[in-house]
């Protein structure tokens, strides 16, 4: 999980509080639907040409663009007796403001949202690695589930309840009626065993085994479409995610199933009740409550991806994607 650092958040920015697999210095907005993320230059530009390749950017948080933070201002001097110098050979550099991509929060709408973080790909670092690096990542790979399946629980966050008696393990701890999961936990399994991780993420929560079984369908089913986008897309992503996001409060998650099921349109056109959605969307209390959600999914962590015209699909992540959507399918 990620580690607390000593940046104070302005008023109207807070720190982000459900990131599964260390993401330092994630900030949210008051509202909780926009999330601050620091970033380098590629991640932009990757954000910013996916509107060329929209199968692709549906299954992306949307960017709504860049924001520069930099550290608080320090405080006024409150004395005129002070001295005051008008050299600057001694005043500290200031720190360069640092720049964020501003993306839609998966965990808004939920109520007790679960998180799972699953790394994508077998090779995790790209061609702009340094020797160390990848020397280090392939030693990760090579002892996990990343080699053999092409993918990796990077760390989770499930709900057990306000009154759970779940005490943690050696790579967990319970707060706030959640078990958190750090990256070591999915360290620990092989390819035999992975299984066990995503039953320990849909089926050890608050919710019944037949609510589970749901949320594992419908995740399934969103990731064969992502599979889909890929093997029909050129692109490379390394060190790239999947995000899971679900209910994990049982209410919830039955409010959440009604109104999606109202929602449904029962004549017309699909294209037809999708544009009456957007217009309601548009029509909407900037103030209402957010809408409730039963799951959601994003690929995620864009920082060494890049569009490849020419060299195929991305089969390194793929691969990853592939046996995600086979371990899902065991548990619906």
């Amino acid at each position: 999980m990620a580690q607390s650092s000593s940046f104070v958040a302005p008023a109207l920015i807070k720190r982000f509080s459900h990131a599964a697999a260390g993401h330092d210095g994630v900030l949210r907005d008051e509202s909780g639907a926009l999330l601050i993320k620091p970033c380098l230059p590629k991640e932009v530009a990757f954000y910013e040409s996916a509107a060329a390749h929209p199968a692709f950017a549906k299954w992306m948080p949307t960017f709504m663009g860049t924001l520069k933070l930099g550290p608080p201002e320090a405080p006024a001097a409150t004395t005129t007796d002070a001295p005051t110098s008008t050299s600057t050979g001694d005043a500290p550099a200031k720190k360069p403001l640092e720049t964020s991509i501003v993306l839609s929060n998966l965990t808004y709408g939920f109520t007790r949202p679960c998180v799972l973080d699953v790394k994508l790909g077998a090779q995790l670092w790209d061609n702009e690695a340094p020797l160390e690096k990848r020397a280090r990542l392939d030693e990760v790979a090579n002892t996990t589930t990343s080699r053999p399946l092409g993918m990796r629980i990077a760390g989770m966050k499930v709900w057990k309840g306000a009154s759970t008696s779940a005490t943690g393990s050696a790579t967990s701890v319970v707060k706030d009626g959640y078990e958190i999961y750090d990256k070591n936990y999915g360290r620990t399994f092989t390819a035999e065993t992975a299984l066990a991780g995503f039953q320990d993420y849909l089926f050890k929560g608050e919710l019944s085994a037949e609510q589970s079984k749901l949320i594992a369908a419908r995740f399934a089913a969103k990731v064969a479409q992502i599979l889909d986008v890929l093997e029909h897309q050129e692109s490379r992503m390394y060190s790239a995610s999947l995000l899971f996001v679900y209910e994990g409060d049982v209410d919830a998650l039955d409010q959440a199933l009604v109104i999606e099921k109202q929602k449904k349109p029962d004549k017309g056109t699909l294209a037809e009740a999708e544009a009456d959605e957007e217009d309601d969307d548009d029509e909407e209390d900037e103030n209402a409550p957010p809408p409730k959600k039963v799951e959601d999914l994003k690929l995620i962590d864009f920082a060494h991806a890049s569009w490849t015209p020419g060299e195929g699909p991305d089969l390194n992540s793929i691969h990853g994607v592939k046996s995600v959507l086979a371990l899902l399918q065991q548990l619906t």
